[in-house]
């Protein structure tokens, strides 16, 4: 087969994303008739075609599937040769892309991004934050390196670097009635106080969810949030409790202003976090530094 174009790849590649040719043709600021004409082009070159066309759009084959696992196969070879090349040059350039969740946040900051970047200020690092399942796709897609999640779903595109329970935790102001009792807490013990739960779809009320389900019976929080930050002030305020891990309110913990107590229930002691990278993806040597960062340093493994 003749090598396939890498700008016919390119413009696949944003269909894909897109879910359109106008809407790739917006991104990539080019006529809608050359990429569809591209498309057409590589079409007859694999002698199959990739999109079926319908009335509301493109739907993608399952060669275009496989095409789209060669091209990010492709991407990835080709962040390792540059990678390699770095290497050469002592780490003077790259790029290190990261989605993590909202807990991970002070910690990695602290123990891991900022101590490199004074260290390889070269090197180019993004962090973004998203919920369990963004984070999962994310590293999934290839649109990060390394993945930070609480209580990840199972996905056999991906692998577990490093991991370490965290159970879901009651936390509390130290004046709350509940902060008074002997731990560990039944779920009985904690439904007449109000309280505030994550919303859908991070990893943590997936945990709440699950716990729901397998009981039998129905959470009505007083408070729901998709913000770690949010739980955390509504317990400092004494509005309630929250059902929580301790990442995120170490210094809270430390201080006194809030009480961890533990919930005695399997579900809840089952939650794990979890650092994840793309199965069969090479890493640049600067990705591959901060993964053996994030594994030695990063407190939320710390005697994983």
């Amino acid at each position: 087969m003749q090598e396939i174009s890498q700008v016919r790849l390119k413009y696949f590649h944003e269909v894909m994303a897109c879910g359109s040719i106008r809407g790739a043709a917006d991104k990539l600021d080019t006529a809608a008739s050359v990429i569809s004409r591209q498309i057409q082009l590589l079409e007859k070159q694999l002698g199959v075609q990739l999109f079926e066309r319908r009335a509301r759009g493109l739907a993608p084959t399952e060669a275009a599937d496989m095409l789209l696992e060669y091209h990010r196969g492709c991407r990835a070879q080709h962040e390792h040769l540059n990678a390699r090349l770095q290497e050469l040059r002592g780490m003077q350039r790259g790029n290190v892309h990261l989605m993590i969740s909202e807990g991970f946040i002070d910690s990695l900051m602290e123990h891991v991004i900022a101590p490199f970047c004074v260290e390889y200020p070269q090197i180019n690092i993004s962090v973004n934050v998203g919920s369990v399942n963004e984070v999962v796709e994310a590293v999934a897609t290839d649109a990060a390196h390394i993945g930070l999640a609480y209580n990840p779903p199972v996905d056999p595109r991906l692998r577990c670097r490093v991991s370490r329970k965290h159970p879901v935790c009651l936390l509390a102001a130290p004046g709350h009635e509940l902060a008074k009792r002997r731990a560990p807490l039944t779920i009985a013990d904690i439904l007449p106080y109000p309280f505030a739960l994550m919303s859908a779809p991070y990893g943590l009320r997936q945990a709440v969810d699950l716990l729901e389900f397998t009981e039998r019976i129905h959470l009505t929080p007083s408070l729901t949030t998709n913000s770690l930050r949010v739980l955390k002030q509504y317990a400092l305020g004494g509005a309630g409790v929250t059902l929580m891990p301790n990442l995120g309110v170490h210094r809270e913990l430390a201080s006194g202003e809030l009480v961890a107590l533990e919930i005695a229930h399997p579900i809840l002691s089952a939650p794990e976090c979890q650092a994840l990278l793309r199965l069969g993806r090479p890493l640049s040597s600067a990705a591959d530094e901060v993964i053996r960062r994030i594994e030695q340093r990063l407190p939320a493994f710390a005697s994983a």
